[in-house]
């Protein structure tokens, strides 16, 4: 997959919609953290474990957060 950023990384130490992206490239820079998705209302609806290093590739709604300790986060484009 090749990876187009449309934007600068930002941390998501708190809850940030990361440019209003539907795909967002994650990177943990610290130990394993869970990375939480919220509606635009508050509302957590998913979470999963990124371990230290581990990068992803990650979809939801232009107005979802995402929060996750020691993260960043960059909105992103593929091609396959």
């Amino acid at each position: 997959m090749i990876l187009k950023p449309l934007g600068a990384e930002v941390s998501i130490a708190t809850a940030n919609v990361v440019g209003g992206a539907t795909l967002v490239r994650i990177i943990n820079t610290g130990a394993s953290a869970v990375l939480h998705f919220a509606s635009n209302t508050g509302t957590e609806y998913a979470n999963l474990t990124v371990t230290n290093t581990e990068q992803i590739v990650v979809q939801k709604l232009t107005t979802d957060t995402l929060t996750g300790a020691n993260m960043l986060a960059v909105p992103v484009a593929h091609k396959s």
